[in-house]
């Protein structure tokens, strides 16, 4: 059975998701634990990203 590929690039999957964070990161409600779990993310996304060369 073949495996399924993703056919987006890894700059194109880092770029979704930065934007599913940062759109979790406006949700009204998110608790100050998680605005810091997810502004981590955001942090080890965007330096993902400079190192491939986004």
């Amino acid at each position: 059975m073949p495996v399924p590929t993703d056919p987006r690039t890894p700059q194109q999957r880092i770029g979704d998701q930065l934007a599913a964070a940062h759109r979790q990161l406006i949700r009204p409600g998110l608790s100050r634990a998680d605005r810091a779990r997810v502004a981590g993310r955001i942090h080890d996304l965007t330096a993902q990203a400079r190192r491939i060369g986004a």
